[in-house]
Formats: structure tokens, C-alpha cells, sequence
């Protein structure tokens, strides 16, 4: 396993439903990345609007963390954890 810091933009599909957000999906090189878990999630208010925080395993089994800034709704791509 090896990590990888990321820190840019990415589109991201996903789900607002009963006021919880989940990414289904996001697009990194040109290749969609279908979400088949969320393995973790969580807010960080130091700030003067919220980042919302996301672990999720992806099809390949690689494991990202995404943040939704509250302020602007836009994604980002912090790092992933990539197996074998």
C-alpha cells in the first residue's frame, strides 16, 4: 500500500438526501471512480464554514478521502491510499 497526497478539484457525483450528503462517484484523469463504500465521514467548523470530510473505497479498492467546502460546494481530492 502507498499513499499519495492529492490536494486539487475534482467533479464529484452525489446524493442529497434527508439533509446527508454521500459521494457516488468522481472523476479523476478522465476516469469515473464509482464509490461502493463510504467508509468514514465528518465535519470540520474550525473555520467560518464547514468542510465536509469523506473516506470512501472506490471499485478498484483504493481509498480516497474527499472534502466538500461548505462555503463554495466544490470538491476536492486530499489523497488516496492505493492497494498492492
Amino acid at each position: 500500500m502507498r499513499q499519495e497526497l492529492l490536494d486539487h478539484a475534482v467533479p464529484v457525483r452525489a446524493d442529497f438526501q434527508g439533509g446527508v450528503v454521500t459521494p457516488v462517484a468522481f472523476r479523476r484523469h478522465g476516469r469515473e471512480h464509482r464509490v461502493v463504500r463510504v467508509n468514514a465521514r465528518w465535519v470540520d467548523r474550525a473555520g467560518r464554514h464547514p468542510r465536509f470530510y469523506f473516506s470512501v473505497t472506490d471499485e478498484s479498492g483504493d481509498v480516497y478521502q474527499l472534502q466538500l467546502h461548505g462555503a463554495d460546494l466544490v470538491w476536492w481530492l486530499d489523497s488516496v491510499v492505493v492497494e498492492g
